[in-house]
């Protein structure tokens, strides 16, 4: 009778914990007139350091790090400052090719920070650096939780001055990592927009 009470005692915990339907969101965006006119950018892979060093965790709620979430979150990023039509945004194949013909490597150059000489390099006016910080989902028999949190600025190669900067932080039940990237960086872009106008 103990461990069918103990049994039932974890099944209603889980479920209760299962159907926590509460998510939360939130998105800061700043914004500096630039001193100069920006008119050609490159987003970088983000910093995702961080995600690599971990591994799927949990015994009833199993959580999964993306782990090619740096890539990802620049492809997005790429997309939908695309849509807005304020900048030449360069492909990430662009990227990956002028860097690679010079022999550098992006990753190095995006943890140094080193916007000036990818400036010179991709001939850009400016960079989308970003660090990740959450990229995963979570996962138990009755629950799903997707959870994004990440920041970026954009920078002037020139001058080092930070023309615009996001940081989102948004989990949500029901929903993965890239699903709720996508609606994190589509709403910063639209607040961008507003603000730049």
């Amino acid at each position: 009778m103990n461990r069918l009470m103990v049994f039932l005692t974890l099944v209603v915990c889980i479920l209760c914990l299962g159907c926590k339907t509460i998510s939360t969101s939130v998105t800061n965006v700043d914004i500096d007139v630039p001193s100069r006119d920006v008119k050609t950018l490159a987003v970088m892979r983000f910093d995702d350091k961080l995600l690599q060093e971990k591994t799927v965790k949990g015994f009833f709620i199993k959580t999964m790090s993306n782990p090619d979430a740096g890539e990802m979150l620049a492809d997005i990023m790429i997309s939908e400052l695309s849509r807005w039509g304020k900048y030449e945004i360069f492909s990430r194949s662009e990227i990956k090719d002028k860097i690679w013909a010079v022999g550098a490597k992006e990753q190095e150059l995006v943890r140094r920070r080193d916007y000036r000489t990818l400036g010179k390099m991709l001939k850009v006016d400016a960079v989308v650096m970003g660090k990740i910080h959450a990229f995963d989902l979570s996962r138990m028999p009755v629950y799903e939780r997707g959870n994004v949190s990440f920041t970026a600025e954009c920078i002037d190669t020139k001058n080092g001055k930070i023309l615009w900067s996001l940081e989102a932080s948004e989990t949500a039940p029901y929903k993965d990592e890239i699903e709720i990237a996508g609606k994190v960086i589509r709403d910063a872009v639209e607040r961008l927009k507003k603000e730049a106008e």
